[in-house]
């Protein structure tokens, strides 16, 4: 039985991008798949090992700025398919309601029984709208769904389903896991008013299994993203019309929910833990009045949010600002390492109320980039640049950055390898992760069995990688 929880305010509705065009029906993709499919492995669980030259091959010709460098030693990485993501083909003449798009779209955590969890949906509404939360064993080398969400809520065909996990899969000592779900197509104005009543908490606990459904954390309002502090049990969450959800999960009470107060629009991407004080950080999305993507915190104490003196640098090739996207850890300095919209690298020092440029992530203007990962000793930054898909128009590379002299080092180029050997196209990646000790790099990808100039047609089949670091090439 569902349960009715919390109800708030919401705000103006704040735009989306644009889904993706709709699909071919299923004979056609079934028969697609079959022919790009090279080795016929699109329906095993098997984790593959490969290692080439080829990784750290630059491709020719090549699109991009060259102001890289590259490994010297290529890594091992295990490769596989995750099954068990339904429906496999979506005939739009049958799920008409709805805007499929399987994939992934949130980052990665290292659990402590030492798996990664990420999350995974089909982006459907109606007629079977679900999100799946995965383990990786990378020592088994095994995957297992943990979390099928439909199940859970028992939402049915005529229910204006969540098919997205959006958030950070944050994870305590304990194995719990706190989860705000998100929907899959923006609701019309008649879902508004008609179907969709909003999106809902969840817990689970990865060691012992446990879920519960609590049900939908705040009437007309949705989870594009969430982080959950363990070391203080505050569940934080951003809507995506503007509000915030603040929760004590230890006694299971609400904090705060609703709209910021002072007109702040707390930015729907971006939430910001600082594990030392437990202050959370954003850019404000007002436009009026006051300063554009300015940054603003929330502390605990009488729930307070606050403006605070530094904006979002403007972009150094393209002079626009825009909003807060990515972020790793304080670094020893203070300092969080973050990325806009629009692949602009800064710091952001909460301590002393700055900010600071620093470059571009990748190629001539920066590219999109959803998550990125800090080694142990805070000397490498790890991303995929190209969360948008178009990673593999320069090659998919996955970087590493220097934080002591800005440079970015390729430890692999994905595209050519997996697109000739396998027949599948690596297209970007929403979310990534270290081990702890800084050895491996776990992440998953968006990615398509079809030739690299029809990237776009086809079903999207999601891609496990777990990068084996040559040690030679993590010198802290």
């Amino acid at each position: 039985m569902r349960k009715l929880i919390l109800v708030g305010l919401t705000a103006a509705l704040i735009p989306a991008s644009a889904a993706e065009p709709a699909k071919t029906t299923e004979p056609n993709l079934r028969s697609w798949e079959q022919q790009h499919d090279k080795l016929k492995i699109r329906h095993s669980n098997r984790i593959f090992e490969d290692t080439s030259p080829q990784f750290i091959t630059i491709p020719d010709p090549y699109p991009e700025a060259r102001d890289f460098i590259v490994a010297e030693t290529p890594p091992v990485i295990d490769f596989g398919l995750l099954e068990g993501i339904e429906p496999e083909y979506i005939d739009q003449a049958v799920n008409a309601r709805s805007t499929p798009a399987r994939g992934g779209w949130g980052d990665v955590s290292k659990g402590p029984d030492g798996a990664f969890y990420f999350a995974q949906g089909n982006h459907m509404s109606f007629d079977g709208g679900t999100a799946y939360v995965v383990r990786y064993d990378p020592h088994k080398r095994k995957y297992d769904i943990i979390l099928d969400t439909k199940k859970l809520t028992g939402w049915g065909p005529d229910d204006y389903a969540d098919g997205k996990l959006h958030g950070d899969l944050d994870t305590s000592p304990s194995g719990d896991m706190w989860l705000l779900s998100y929907f899959g197509p923006i609701p019309t104005e008649e879902n508004w008013q008609k179907d969709y009543r909003g999106s809902w908490l969840m817990r689970l606990n990865v060691r012992s299994g446990e879920k519960e459904n609590l049900g939908i954390a705040l009437e007309g309002e949705s989870w594009p993203y969430h982080n959950w502090d363990w070391r203080r049990n505050l569940l934080f969450g951003a809507g995506h019309r503007g509000n915030v959800f603040i929760y004590d999960t230890e006694h299971r009470q609400r904090l705060y929910a609703g709209a910021p107060p002072a007109g702040i629009i707390w930015n729907s991407r971006g939430i910001m833990i600082d594990h030392e004080t437990g202050v959370i950080y954003t850019t404000d999305m007002a436009t009026d009045p006051g300063p554009q993507h300015q940054f603003v915190k929330y502390e605990r104490r009488n729930n307070t949010f606050t403006r605070m003196e530094p904006r979002m640098p403007p972009h150094l090739v393209t002079g626009k600002a825009t909003r807060l996207r990515s972020h790793t850890r304080k670094d020893a300095d203070g300092a969080f390492w973050c990325l806009d919209m629009g692949g602009a690298l800064f710091k952001f020092y909460p301590a002393e109320d700055r900010v600071e440029p620093v470059g571009i992530n990748w190629g001539r203007e920066g590219k999109y980039v959803a998550n990125m990962s800090m080694s142990p000793g805070g000397r490498y930054i790890y991303y995929l640049p190209g969360a948008d898909r178009m990673a593999h128009e320069y090659g998919t590379p996955v970087v590493q950055y220097d934080t002591t002299n800005g440079t970015k080092k390729v430890l692999a180029f994905l595209k050519d390898y997996y697109l000739e050997k396998y027949g599948y196209l690596v297209l970007g990646t929403y979310g990534i992760e270290l081990d702890e000790k800084g050895e491996s790099l776990f992440f998953y990808v968006d990615g398509r069995f079809t030739p690299a100039d029809r990237f776009n047609f086809g079903e999207r089949r999601t891609g496990i990688f777990h990068l084996k670091i040559p040690v030679s090439e993590r010198v802290e």
